[in-house]
């Protein structure tokens, strides 16, 4: 027995499964603008429809996509037909070595050589720097000599300032 009103069957015209479509519910307000206006003290709102644009605008914005859509594809051709860089297009010994690694190491020491005795220049000065350094910091200073004897009493003891 099918009733329309008030079934026992579970599941009959009660619930159904599914999401509710929310989608037409909502008015699309995109493309109205609205006006605030206060009418004898009372603020009301007042919708008016915006100025649609005309078909030849739209067409005119499409044919600018379309002829920039083209610049663009026609740049990209141009950028892919470009050689690659020689790196990648020739072979590895197109640029050959013009000595190896025996050459470099050769000037390497020759450099090495002929700074050499710069080097042990530099060395002698510093060492003797360093050994005049801790010769004079060994020596034994009187202060008596060094600061004059006016400056300590009679005595010998130092005046308080």
């Amino acid at each position: 027995s099918s009733r329309a009103f008030g079934s026992s069957l579970p599941g009959e015209g009660l619930m159904r499964a599914g999401k509710r479509k929310r989608r037409g519910k909502k008015v699309d307000t995109s493309k109205v603008e609205f006006k605030v206006a206060k009418k004898r003290g009372r603020t009301v709102v007042t919708a008016e429809k915006q100025q649609q644009r005309s078909k030849a605008q739209i067409e005119e914005d499409i044919k600018k996509l379309k002829d920039a859509k083209q610049a663009s594809a026609k740049s990209k051709a141009r950028r892919r037909k470009q050689p690659e860089p020689i790196q990648n297009r020739k072979q590895l010994d197109y640029l050959p070595v013009e000595a190896g690694m025996r050459k470099d190491h050769e000037a390497k020491m020759a450099q090495r050589e002929a700074t050499r005795v710069e080097r042990e220049e530099r060395r002698a000065r510093r060492q003797e720097a360093r050994e005049k350094k801790e010769r004079l910091g060994k020596e034994e200073v009187s202060l008596q000599d060094v600061l004059g004897g006016d400056f300590f009493g009679g005595d010998g003891i130092a005046p308080d300032l």
